[in-house]
């Protein structure tokens, strides 16, 4: 069985991770975060996932910290046009910055199937997808949830105060 090594996974994306270009993910509001820490999150469960499965987990958690690599190069679009632009966008930053295989290309590309209509080439390709899709509800509903709470506290904190 494979052994999970915060280190080892660490090692993978600090290349990545620290570059400014990536650093300026932390400058974008995604699914009630910040889309680095989406795409921390999505590297990390990626590497558990495909270590333990004994696939490519260097190129899969790289391509899963890249996979939403992108900045306001889609902010104009629709909903649904920017949900089916930004893996293109995603794939051509990442192109930009770091050398980029075959394997990671069609992860960051394909991440977003079905709705994008490119399938998956690879396993790897295939769990990103997924960790993607599972990361984003969570995220959501984290964001909701806290959001719900604050929205209460605000309420009962006015109530005090107009009672006084």
């Amino acid at each position: 069985m494979a052994k999970f090594n915060d280190y080892e996974y660490k090692t993978i994306i600090s290349k990545y991770a620290s570059h400014p270009k990536v650093l300026e993910l932390n400058n974008y509001v995604h699914h009630g975060t910040t889309r680095l820490d989406h795409s921390r999150r999505v590297a990390l469960h990626t590497y558990r996932i495909t270590k333990l499965l004994n696939l490519d987990y260097e190129s899969a958690t790289k391509a899963a910290l890249l996979h939403d690599f992108f900045f306001d190069e889609v902010a104009d679009d629709s909903s649904r046009k920017r949900l089916i632009n930004h893996p293109d966008v995603a794939l051509k930053n990442a192109k930009k910055y770091f050398d980029i295989s075959e394997l990671e290309a069609d992860i960051i590309s394909k991440h977003m199937y079905p709705i994008t209509r490119k399938m998956p080439k690879y396993l790897e390709s295939w769990i990103v997808d997924g960790v993607d899709d599972v990361a984003a509800i969570y995220e959501r509903f984290v964001s909701i949830k806290w959001s719900l709470k604050s929205l209460s506290n605000t309420v009962l904190f006015l109530l005090i105060a107009l009672l006084k």
